[in-house]
């Protein structure tokens, strides 16, 4: 502001040192609460995302124990020789535990297709001098390649391939020489007995390159996949058997030699089970220190007034309280749709530490069987038990999402609680540009007012000074010093 700096001047007071202090005073009285009130509604906010965070991660872990997810069962197979895979398979979580025996006698195989010997003497014979149209089918599936009056061989090779809507048709050229001549071969990725590929023509120039008219023969047909299993034999059209046993799907790579068959072993993947409820634990009491760190009071000293640590971001709010207090009630719970002697997390060995924590203990307090005993009994002997007691319609897994996203989905509880705070904030920084605003007025104000004083005060002085100097210039006038 002009002037500013010489406030004060006509007077010699120090009227702006005056000013600044009250200026200070007012804005401190008023952005004090404010910029308080903003702290205070950044670190909720930032309380707030902090427990829907761990609240996610949680979520996570709970939806990795449902029943599809928790008895997975495990397939491995011994291959007949080393190096070389000739079995694939894997399990559904409904598959038995049991050992089979495993031989692949055929695997499912296309039809292939060549043309008469001598028919062409090289890749550049034109196979047709007028335009037709060949169309392929094998199985349900069809397409066409058009030709063109004076194609090549080789022309009808690229047409071929090129297609499109080709369902699996390769087209190739064999230069034999001599009586052979040159060939054109075609393979089929359509396998099965029956599904031999069919090229039909619609122009007798095409008969050449045609099955139905006899220019091109079947050379090997499209067979089925013949395997054994325990003695059983088995086709299918594919290389892949679904169900062959229930609820296995193999996948044949080759023949096993002669004496030496696969062995498929489907066994219970407790590795995974355990590995996923260690993750729920772990998440849980991830979750139990975050809201024990946002919702710790505000501590002080020995002298009752000093703070020697700060409270938490929501310390005071009940929100994350609740939360888990309704988490513990669910915990600690009977699911009665569970099987008989599996239905609480105490039966397999999960139990709550005074910190309101979850662990598998190795105690063995009071002669009891340690968490960690029943929890490797309930791997060993109740695997599928476990799976109920997390999985069910009704069981923990469903319950605890249920619960839980209703506070972490779009639109839930925390949403809604971020949303509120920050328009909290918005409104919070409209009252600061205001109380600014207000501020620079104020001090607006008072330079003028202090201006005009600081000019009257010099006026003041200037006529003292003239009065007394005309005073003194009187005869017999002395001016006694103060």
């Amino acid at each position: 502001m002009s002037g500013v700096n010489f406030l004060g001047s006509a007077s010699g007071l120090p009227l702006n040192e005056l000013v600044t202090t009250l200026v200070g005073v007012e804005r401190d009285s008023k952005l004090s609460r404010i910029n308080t009130a903003k702290t205070k509604l950044e670190s909720s906010l930032s309380g707030v995302g902090r427990l829907k965070s761990a609240l996610s991660a949680f979520r996570d872990a709970v939806t990795k124990l449902s029943t599809n997810e928790l008895n997975k069962r495990t397939a491995t197979v011994i291959q007949p020789t080393d190096n070389k895979t000739y079995v694939e398979a894997s399990a559904s979580s409904r598959a038995t535990i049991a050992n089979f025996d495993i031989k692949v006698q055929q695997l499912a195989s296309g039809s292939r297709l060549e043309s008469t010997d001598g028919t062409f003497s090289s890749a550049d014979d034109v196979i047709s001098t007028t335009a037709g149209t060949l169309t392929f089918a094998a199985d349900d599936k069809t397409f066409d390649v058009e030709v063109t009056a004076g194609m090549t061989l080789n022309e009808l090779r690229q047409a071929i391939n090129a297609k499109s809507d080709n369902f699996g048709v390769n087209a190739n050229i064999i230069n034999g020489g001599g009586t052979v001549g040159t060939k054109l071969v075609l393979t089929s990725d359509i396998t099965g007995d029956g599904n031999d590929l069919v090229i039909s023509n619609n122009n007798a120039e095409l008969n050449a390159v045609s099955s139905v008219a006899g220019g091109l023969n079947i050379a090997t047909p499209a067979q089925n996949a013949i395997i054994q299993i325990d003695g059983i034999t088995a086709t299918n059209s594919s290389n892949t058997f679904t169900n062959a046993i229930q609820e296995i799907e193999l996948k044949v790579l080759a023949v096993t030699p002669d004496g030496n068959n696969a062995r498929l072993d489907i066994g219970m993947d407790t590795d995974a089970t355990k590995e996923k409820i260690d993750k729920f634990i772990s998440t849980y009491n991830a979750l139990v220190d975050q809201v024990s760190s946002l919702t710790k009071p505000r501590t002080l000293a020995a002298d009752g007034k000093t703070v020697s640590s700060e409270g938490g971001a929501l310390a005071g709010d009940s929100l994350p309280r609740n939360i888990m207090t309704q988490l513990r009630g669910i915990l600690g719970g009977n699911f009665e749709e569970a099987d008989e002697g599996m239905s609480t997390l105490y039966a397999m060995g999960i139990t709550f530490t005074k910190e309101g924590k979850l662990e598998i203990s190795t105690s063995t307090e009071f002669g009891n069987d340690s968490g960690q005993q029943r929890f490797d009994k309930a791997l060993a002997s109740n695997y599928d038990s476990i799976a109920n007691l997390f999985g069910g319609e009704k069981g923990l897994s469903k319950t605890l999402d249920n619960y839980v996203k209703e506070f972490t989905q779009s639109g839930g509880i925390i949403a809604t609680r971020e949303q509120t705070i920050r328009s909290q904030i918005s409104e919070n920084s409209k009252d600061l540009e205001a109380a600014n605003r207000y501020i620079a007025s104020y001090e607006e104000t008072l330079r003028k007012r202090y201006t005009a004083l600081d000019s009257l005060l010099g006026q003041m002085n200037n006529m003292a000074s003239t009065v007394t100097s005309q005073l003194a210039s009187l005869p017999g006038f002395k001016v006694q010093s103060s």
